[in-house]
């Protein structure tokens, strides 16, 4: 994992390493990935390997199945220790094993995703098409809405790889929600009320800060960023925590080809020796607000307990699926929890009319951020064309939630 000014960012899990594992590795090395009990496909995998492992030089994976060597693109996160990346191509069934062999020579090329930087957004890209768009720019409402409602540090627009775009911005019902977001709502703060979410309240907002990193590669293309959720009711304001955002796209194809599958892991510290206290509160957290055709009626709820709009609300799902007609065309998202999560699985607010979710750990009882002891929390989205298949979402959460185990 990436460490950087206090963060720990690289939320975004790879595969277990069993003990005795990379650590100590020499090269040539041959290890398998081990798909436990559960079937996989394509699945993102990583391990560590020493950083004098590399040392410079080139290295290359080789898949070795049924007798043949199957060059694999590999891409290199840097850090303490090193993490090496490759997907787990095609079906991998429950209780099978797949073998590898890390080597020095030229590493396998192969069209990747990229992260464009513009003064306004970074925005990741599979061949120049869009999938994500992340605002570093102050983004203005349009005319008519309060400008109070202006915001940075969210992503919208987010696309469907058929181009189709389902999220929305400053929409008018309910102007604070834009695109994906995270901000707590009721909250104390040395004293005082203070509010994150309600952004026309004044008394507190999420902004933000600077780019960290930004990544391509055959793998995955990703970036991470510094926010800061800042008091505004005192003189001058006063920020309250800092949080580091690390933003992944995943490279995946085959049964996957109609979605686009990526991942954000959120570290949150409090920026002085204040902690935050949020009492019990029906909303706020990791949210959604999904494409501006939707309604009650044009768009459907599924959670992962079979559930809909209504009799979802505050149940405590894995995952949520929000989908519905854009320009005549059936397409949607999926919101993921992870089980390292504070409270997993949290409680869900979906909204009675609006195409809003959250997971809100505010709902269960009242807790704190204290200084000295980072808040992580880690979602995945699925955005698909065409109807949510549940058995996908499923097997997409269980790769995302029990990755496969690599095993030297």
């Amino acid at each position: 994992m990436l460490t950087r000014r206090g963060f720990v960012l690289g939320m975004v899990a790879g595969a277990r390493v069993a003990a005795g594992g990379a650590e100590m590795a020499s090269l040539p090395l041959t290890f398998v990935v081990e798909a436990g009990k559960y079937d996989r496909s394509d699945v993102p995998i990583s391990m560590t390997l020493p950083g004098d492992l590399k040392s410079g030089r080139q290295l290359r994976l080789l898949e070795l199945r049924d007798g043949r060597e199957i060059a694999t693109p590999l891409q290199w996160e840097q850090g303490r220790p090193l993490r090496a990346w490759w997907i787990v191509r095609g079906a991998m069934p429950k209780g099978s094993v797949r073998r590898y062999r890390l080597q020095v020579g030229p590493p396998e090329d192969a069209a990747g995703l990229r992260t464009v930087k513009s003064e306004r957004f970074l925005e990741i890209q599979k061949e120049k098409a869009p999938i994500l768009r992340y605002n570093t720019a102050h983004i203005q409402p349009p005319k008519g809405i309060d400008p109070s409602y202006g915001r940075s540090a969210h992503l919208h627009p987010v696309w469907t790889p058929r181009g189709t775009i389902v999220t929305d911005e400053t929409p008018p019902d309910h102007a604070h929600q834009s695109g994906v977001f995270l901000a707590f709502t009721r909250a104390v703060f040395e004293g005082h009320d203070v509010n994150f979410w309600d952004l026309k309240g004044g008394k507190g907002r999420v902004r933000f800060k600077k780019i960290l990193a930004t990544t391509g590669g055959p793998v995955y293309g990703g970036f991470q960023v510094e926010q800061e959720h800042v008091d505004l009711t005192v003189p001058g304001s006063k920020l309250v925590l800092v949080e580091g955002w690390d933003v992944r796209a995943w490279n995946l194809g085959g049964a996957r080809a109609g979605s686009y599958v990526w991942d954000v892991g959120s570290t949150i510290r409090c920026a002085g020796e204040s902690a935050l206290k949020l009492p019990q509160f029906p909303y706020g957290g990791m949210a959604l607000r999904g494409a501006r055709s939707w309604s009650k009626e044009t768009s459907r709820v599924l959670t992962s307990d079979g559930k809909g709009r209504e009799e979802g609300n505050h149940t405590r799902p894995r995952w949520c699926d929000l989908s519905g007609r854009v320009d005549g065309k059936t397409t949607g998202i999926t919101l993921l929890t992870h089980p390292a999560n504070f409270r997993f699985p949290e409680p869900l607010r979906i909204h009675p009319s609006m195409p809003y979710m959250v997971y809100t750990p505010s709902h269960l009882g009242d807790w704190e951020i204290r200084p000295g002891k980072a808040h992580v929390a880690r979602y995945r989205f699925v955005v698909h064309d065409g109807p949510v298949v549940p058995a996908e979402v499923e097997r997409l959460w269980r790769d995302f939630a029990e990755p496969p185990v690599v095993r030297r």
